[in-house]
């Protein structure tokens, strides 16, 4: 009997250690230095959010992390419908403005067979993350948040009138 437990929480530790590492490989990490404050960083995770084509959704300022609505594509064929929800993580990395940004954007199929296109009758099942999306997502944080500021001489560089000049 001894032996059956052991056995079995060895087995419950090594599937629980494979369902966490499935999940953090499901994440896109980026670096980010000399960021903004956590809560403007988080405001610009909204707004990436909605950059990147998904609806609004909830800001979990405490878990720092930011997930969007369901963007949902209909299709009148089981299994083809889909919806799609980006989700923006902050960690700290200890300096002032290093962070570590993250992006994933879950996946779900409507297995509905018959009202295929009722979103109240739609049946929605997990699939594999969307890797590709969740770059795109990220990327549109970092273009936000690293966006360089514009010099003093580009407010005072007037191009229509040096064109107006030289012509």
């Amino acid at each position: 009997m001894l032996r059956l437990l052991c056995f079995m929480g060895i087995t419950l530790a090594v599937s629980c250690s494979l369902i966490h590492r499935a999940d953090e490989e499901a994440w896109v990490h980026e670096i980010l230095q000399d960021g903004p404050p956590i809560r403007d960083l988080l405001s610009e995770c909204e707004w990436a959010t909605i950059d990147a084509g998904f609806p609004p959704g909830d800001r979990d300022e405490a878990g720092m992390q930011v997930t969007s609505g369901w963007e949902i594509v209909q299709q009148p064929f089981s299994g083809k419908g889909r919806r799609f929800q980006g989700m923006l993580k902050i960690e700290p990395l200890g300096e002032t403005g290093l962070y570590r940004l993250s992006s994933r954007v879950r996946v779900q199929a409507n297995t509905e067979v018959h009202r295929t296109l009722d979103l109240a009758a739609a049946d929605w099942e997990s699939m594999a993350d969307d890797q590709g999306r969740a770059r795109t997502l990220l990327q549109h944080l970092m273009g936000r948040v690293q966006a360089p500021g514009l010099s003093d001489d580009f407010y005072r560089r007037k191009p229509w009138t040096e064109k107006e000049e030289d012509g």
